[in-house]
């Protein structure tokens, strides 16, 4: 009987009990926020070089019709080779420059 009234007047957790749930919690935030930093940076290399796939196939299909690499990449949404141009995962435009000849390029 003694028991029971004990457990039944004791609510809530102990300072110690809240301590050490903090400090686990501390713990794997700081396993966790690396990884998922990693996993981001990962991503946006990945993306970028998608994207850069992609305009080097466009520009690959107009050189295979025209004979030469359009002036730029402009012309590739003119044409109708690209919907968009894309951007690099920091929303900066890729550098495309031609040679004098249009027979080679080059693109960053």
């Amino acid at each position: 009987m003694r028991i029971r009234k004990m457990l039944k007047e004791k609510k809530g957790f102990t300072l110690i009990e809240l301590i050490v749930v903090v400090a686990v919690l501390g713990i794997l935030a700081t396993i966790a926020i690396p990884r998922v930093g990693n996993i981001v940076g990962t991503a946006k290399s990945n993306a970028d070089e998608m994207n850069k796939s992609l305009i080097i196939n466009a520009l690959e299909r107009y050189n295979a019709e025209k004979g030469e690499y359009p002036t730029s990449l402009d012309v590739l949404v003119s044409s109708g080779y690209l919907d968009k141009i894309p951007k690099k995962s920091n929303n900066t435009d890729f550098s495309y420059s031609v040679a004098t000849d249009k027979k080679s390029y080059t693109l960053q």
